[in-house]
Protein backbone atom coordinates (compact mmCIF):
# COMPACT_ATOMS: atom_id res chain seq x y z
CA UNK A 1 0.00 0.00 0.00
CA UNK A 2 1.39 3.51 -1.15
CA UNK A 3 0.44 6.78 0.70
CA UNK A 4 -0.02 9.74 -1.52
CA UNK A 5 3.42 12.16 -1.02
CA UNK A 6 0.61 15.10 -0.03
CA UNK A 7 -0.90 12.83 2.99
CA UNK A 8 2.35 12.51 3.98
CA UNK A 9 3.35 15.44 4.14
CA UNK A 10 0.38 17.33 5.89
CA UNK A 11 0.84 14.49 8.70
CA UNK A 12 4.24 15.46 8.94
CA UNK A 13 3.24 18.85 8.91
CA UNK A 14 0.99 18.46 11.56
CA UNK A 15 2.60 16.02 13.86
CA UNK A 16 5.78 18.92 13.96
CA UNK A 17 3.01 21.88 14.39
CA UNK A 18 1.48 20.25 17.63
CA UNK A 19 4.84 19.11 19.45
CA UNK A 20 6.37 22.91 18.34
CA UNK A 21 2.98 25.00 19.85
CA UNK A 22 2.68 22.57 23.15
CA UNK A 23 6.23 23.56 23.83
CA UNK A 24 5.66 27.34 23.57
CA UNK A 25 2.07 27.37 25.07
CA UNK A 26 2.71 29.15 28.81
CA UNK A 27 1.20 27.70 31.92
CA UNK A 28 -2.27 29.40 32.16
CA UNK A 29 -2.95 31.12 35.71
CA UNK A 30 -6.35 29.74 35.89
CA UNK A 31 -5.17 25.89 35.71
CA UNK A 32 -3.98 24.28 38.69
CA UNK A 33 -0.37 24.04 39.16
CA UNK A 34 1.16 20.80 37.91
CA UNK A 35 2.19 17.98 41.11
CA UNK A 36 6.24 19.16 40.84
CA UNK A 37 5.36 22.45 42.33
CA UNK A 38 2.23 21.20 44.48
CA UNK A 39 4.83 20.21 46.99
CA UNK A 40 5.98 23.70 47.63
CA UNK A 41 2.50 24.73 48.99
CA UNK A 42 2.88 25.71 53.18
CA UNK A 43 0.04 24.97 55.45
CA UNK A 44 -1.55 28.27 56.50
CA UNK A 45 -3.04 28.70 59.57
CA UNK A 46 -6.92 29.03 59.79
CA UNK A 47 -8.72 30.83 62.12
CA UNK A 48 -5.82 31.83 64.35
CA UNK A 49 -5.18 34.77 66.81
CA UNK A 50 -3.66 36.65 64.26
CA UNK A 51 -4.49 37.56 60.92
CA UNK A 52 -2.91 39.10 58.08
CA UNK A 53 -5.13 41.64 56.56
CA UNK A 54 -2.79 43.96 54.16
CA UNK A 55 0.69 45.05 52.30
CA UNK A 56 1.99 48.42 52.25
CA UNK A 57 4.81 49.92 50.75
CA UNK A 58 7.57 48.50 48.56
CA UNK A 59 11.18 47.55 48.84
CA UNK A 60 12.36 47.79 52.18
CA UNK A 61 9.43 50.41 53.25
CA UNK A 62 7.01 47.35 52.81
CA UNK A 63 4.53 46.92 56.42
CA UNK A 64 2.34 44.10 57.14
CA UNK A 65 -0.97 44.61 58.49
CA UNK A 66 -1.68 42.01 61.64
CA UNK A 67 -4.51 41.65 63.58
CA UNK A 68 -4.88 40.32 67.03
CA UNK A 69 -8.46 38.82 67.27
CA UNK A 70 -8.53 38.30 71.08
CA UNK A 71 -7.21 42.47 71.59
CA UNK A 72 -8.85 44.05 68.73
CA UNK A 73 -5.72 45.72 67.80
CA UNK A 74 -3.82 45.70 64.65
CA UNK A 75 -0.28 47.25 63.83
CA UNK A 76 1.61 48.21 60.87
CA UNK A 77 5.00 46.05 60.94
CA UNK A 78 8.08 45.97 59.04
CA UNK A 79 9.91 42.48 58.40
CA UNK A 80 11.74 41.23 61.73
CA UNK A 81 10.36 44.44 63.79
CA UNK A 82 8.29 43.22 67.31
CA UNK A 83 5.06 44.66 67.49
CA UNK A 84 2.98 44.44 70.65
CA UNK A 85 2.85 41.35 72.28
CA UNK A 86 5.75 39.81 70.80
CA UNK A 87 4.96 39.47 67.18
CA UNK A 88 7.46 40.15 64.43
CA UNK A 89 6.76 39.59 60.83
CA UNK A 90 9.75 36.90 59.38
CA UNK A 91 8.88 36.30 55.71
CA UNK A 92 6.37 37.70 53.10
CA UNK A 93 5.64 35.10 50.02
CA UNK A 94 4.16 37.73 47.48
CA UNK A 95 3.57 34.89 44.87
CA UNK A 96 1.00 33.18 47.92
CA UNK A 97 0.18 35.65 49.43
CA UNK A 98 1.46 34.57 52.85
CA UNK A 99 3.43 35.96 56.37
CA UNK A 100 5.85 34.58 58.52
CA UNK A 101 4.86 35.25 61.72
CA UNK A 102 6.81 34.30 65.35
CA UNK A 103 4.38 34.90 68.06
CA UNK A 104 4.75 33.53 71.75
CA UNK A 105 8.24 31.78 70.09
CA UNK A 106 6.46 29.19 67.37
CA UNK A 107 6.07 30.61 63.93
CA UNK A 108 3.04 30.58 62.11
CA UNK A 109 2.08 31.21 58.42
CA UNK A 110 -1.10 33.54 57.81
CA UNK A 111 -2.64 33.85 54.46
CA UNK A 112 -4.02 37.32 53.83
CA UNK A 113 -7.79 37.83 54.99
CA UNK A 114 -10.41 38.22 52.42
CA UNK A 115 -13.22 40.79 52.56
CA UNK A 116 -16.49 40.14 54.26
CA UNK A 117 -19.42 41.92 53.67
CA UNK A 118 -21.90 41.57 56.19
CA UNK A 119 -25.61 43.32 57.25
CA UNK A 120 -28.95 43.59 55.88
CA UNK A 121 -29.66 44.10 52.00
CA UNK A 122 -29.96 47.32 50.71
CA UNK A 123 -33.51 48.77 51.13
CA UNK A 124 -34.42 47.67 54.45
CA UNK A 125 -37.83 47.76 55.19
CA UNK A 126 -40.99 50.16 53.77
CA UNK A 127 -40.32 53.34 55.06
CA UNK A 128 -42.47 55.02 57.19
CA UNK A 129 -44.93 57.54 56.50
CA UNK A 130 -45.93 60.21 59.11
CA UNK A 131 -48.67 62.45 59.26
CA UNK A 132 -48.92 65.94 59.36
CA UNK A 133 -48.24 65.74 62.87
CA UNK A 134 -44.44 66.96 64.15
CA UNK A 135 -45.14 64.75 67.12
CA UNK A 136 -44.58 61.38 65.19
CA UNK A 137 -40.96 62.41 64.44
CA UNK A 138 -40.31 62.74 67.92
CA UNK A 139 -42.00 59.38 69.01
CA UNK A 140 -39.42 57.49 66.46
CA UNK A 141 -36.73 58.56 69.10
CA UNK A 142 -35.45 55.49 71.29
CA UNK A 143 -33.29 55.32 74.31
CA UNK A 144 -31.01 52.74 73.50
CA UNK A 145 -31.52 52.11 69.28
CA UNK A 146 -31.44 48.99 67.49
CA UNK A 147 -30.22 49.02 63.98
CA UNK A 148 -33.70 48.78 62.89
CA UNK A 149 -35.00 51.73 65.06
CA UNK A 150 -32.09 53.90 63.92
CA UNK A 151 -32.93 52.88 60.14
CA UNK A 152 -36.82 53.92 60.98
CA UNK A 153 -35.79 56.96 62.92
CA UNK A 154 -34.04 58.04 59.57
CA UNK A 155 -36.73 57.27 57.23
CA UNK A 156 -39.16 59.46 59.61
CA UNK A 157 -36.54 62.16 59.18
CA UNK A 158 -36.49 62.00 55.58
CA UNK A 159 -40.26 61.68 55.51
CA UNK A 160 -40.80 64.84 57.49
CA UNK A 161 -38.41 66.57 55.32
CA UNK A 162 -40.14 65.66 51.93
CA UNK A 163 -43.45 66.39 53.28
CA UNK A 164 -42.05 69.87 54.73
CA UNK A 165 -40.76 70.59 51.34
CA UNK A 166 -44.05 69.75 49.90
CA UNK A 167 -45.84 72.50 51.96
CA UNK A 168 -43.27 75.10 51.04
CA UNK A 169 -43.54 74.73 47.36
CA UNK A 170 -47.58 74.65 48.11
CA UNK A 171 -47.21 77.93 49.75
CA UNK A 172 -44.61 79.44 47.15
CA UNK A 173 -47.21 78.69 44.23
CA UNK A 174 -50.27 80.01 46.09
CA UNK A 175 -48.36 82.94 47.28
CA UNK A 176 -49.47 86.49 45.67
CA UNK A 177 -46.82 87.62 42.56
CA UNK A 178 -45.37 84.00 42.36
CA UNK A 179 -45.80 83.44 38.14
CA UNK A 180 -44.27 86.92 38.02
CA UNK A 181 -41.17 85.82 40.05
CA UNK A 182 -40.66 82.87 37.85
Amino acid sequence: MKIPFRYFWSFLLTFTASGALSAQTPRSPFMPAPLEQAEDVVEVVEDAELQFCGVFGDGDNKRFLIYNVTTNRSSWLRLNQEGPGEVSVEAFDRDQGTVNIRHGGRVLTLGMQSATISGSRAGGSAPVRLQNNSQDLVSTVKVNPTPTDERRRLEAVAAEVRRRRAARQAAAAKAPGAADAR
